[in-house]
């Protein structure tokens, strides 16, 4: 399955909470790779430049022209348990009273 990165969000130093197309929500950590960064990774390893991170419809883009590959930031990222939003209850229906004065007979 091909894998699109919808949205991203810089969560602190090295890691980024991507969401996927499938709904899920990954958090992946870059700073164990960043160490030894050469050629194009090597302007991620300052912070400031690291958060500059987008996406572009399909997965992440850095302004140097760095992009990787959706489907193995799946793989690595961690599932992050997502919030649920609270359903709202629904009130039981009361019967409505009729406004009406019956006389009772006896």
């Amino acid at each position: 399955m091909l894998h699109i990165v919808k949205r991203v969000e810089h969560v602190e130093k090295y890691k980024l909470k991507l969401s996927f197309n499938d709904g899920k929500v990954k958090l992946v950590d870059f700073e164990d790779r960043l160490k030894e960064a050469k050629n194009m990774f090597l302007p991620l390893r300052d912070v400031d430049y690291f958060k500059k991170v987008k996406t572009d419809g399909t997965t992440l883009v850095w302004p140097n022209g760095l992009d990787l590959c959706p489907d193995a930031l799946y793989g690595q990222g961690i599932d992050v348990e997502q919030k649920k939003r609270p359903t709202p209850k629904r009130q039981p229906a009361t019967p409505k009273r009729s406004s009406k004065k019956t006389k009772l007979s006896v």
